[in-house]
């Protein structure tokens, strides 16, 4: 832990180390023990600590330092846990259907004091989305995130139409005729790739013992880090899109998934289902397949 105060105008240090059995959670370099009378403080595990360049103000005065502190989730990304755990219809449903609701919840614009306006994430995948101990999903990492003013019509965004993760990026963003200037064509690509993930996330579905391994989306089409070049050609020129297996038409969850990823993957932005109708749509499945959310 390394920590910076001011006394009587001088600079002070303080470095000290906190054993692993102290950390919180134990062993884990998520967090770590505050220190009393310590400000701007700096948790690691590494020699970081003994290399960081910190600054404090010349004078006795107060700052203010902005910390993101955000909940602790063992699973770690849904790309880990799909990677190490195949899941059941249920599983699959609670998966898709906390997704999808944070995915509207984002997306809706909230008036009011207590409101929030339309954002979209413009990063969906499976790396960005976490899941909790309950087997819900949490959307993280909204770096590349764009917020819509709905008062002046605008979007706070960078000139630069290709951002993100180019596996995951929607057909129009690709070949670069996405309507930067219309907040609903982000709100589309957004859908176009949480399609992406219910193909991550049903591949792992195990229905009367069977499953397939994880893959990530167009894993047989394109490299394992493919060009914008190499992803416009199989998306946008061959229209080419993951392989929807024929046996998931026997089990009705799967049969559902397959139809909304269909209808997720439109090469026209606009004909794609909304989160809500998606959120919707699995509410409605959850209740078929006695799902308890």
């Amino acid at each position: 832990m390394v920590s910076i105060f001011n006394l009587d105008g001088m600079e002070h240090h303080v470095r000290t180390c906190i054993p692993k059995v102290e950390l919180v959670p134990a062993g884990k370099p998520f967090y770590c023990l505050s220190s009393q009378d310590l400000r701007n403080t700096h948790c690691c595990y590494t020699d970081y600590c003994n290399r960081i360049d910190l600054r404090v103000p010349s004078d006795n005065g107060t700052w203010t330092q902005l910390w993101l502190v955000s909940d602790y989730h063992e699973h770690g990304s849904l790309f880990d846990y799909l990677n190490r755990y195949t899941v059941t219809i249920e599983g699959m449903i609670k998966l898709a259907l906390s997704a999808a609701s944070g995915l509207a919840h984002l997306h809706m614009e909230i008036v009011g004091t207590q409101g929030k306006p339309g954002i979209a994430h413009r990063d969906l995948k499976s790396k960005n989305i976490l899941v909790k101990k309950n087997g819900m999903c949490a959307i993280a990492d909204l770096g590349l995130a764009v917020r819509h003013d709905a008062v002046t019509d605008t979007i706070d965004i960078a000139p630069n139409q290709r951002v993100g993760t180019k596996r995951y990026m929607a057909p129009e963003v690709l070949d670069e005729t996405i309507n930067m200037k219309h907040f609903d064509s982000f709100k589309c690509a957004d859908i176009y790739a949480l399609g992406l993930v219910y193909w991550e996330i049903a591949r792992r579905c195990n229905s009367g013992g069977v499953h397939e391994e994880y893959q990530l989306p167009y894993y047989d089409l394109v490299p394992s880090d493919p060009s914008i070049e190499e992803m416009r050609k199989v998306v946008c020129d061959q229209k080419l899109r993951p392989n929807i297996p024929n046996w998931w038409q026997s089990y009705e969850a799967l049969r559902v998934m397959g139809k909304m990823m269909r209808e997720c993957w439109y090469a026209n932005g606009a004909a794609r289902l909304t989160a809500l109708r998606i959120k919707k749509t699995l509410s409605q499945l959850s209740v078929q397949e006695d799902v308890k959310i």
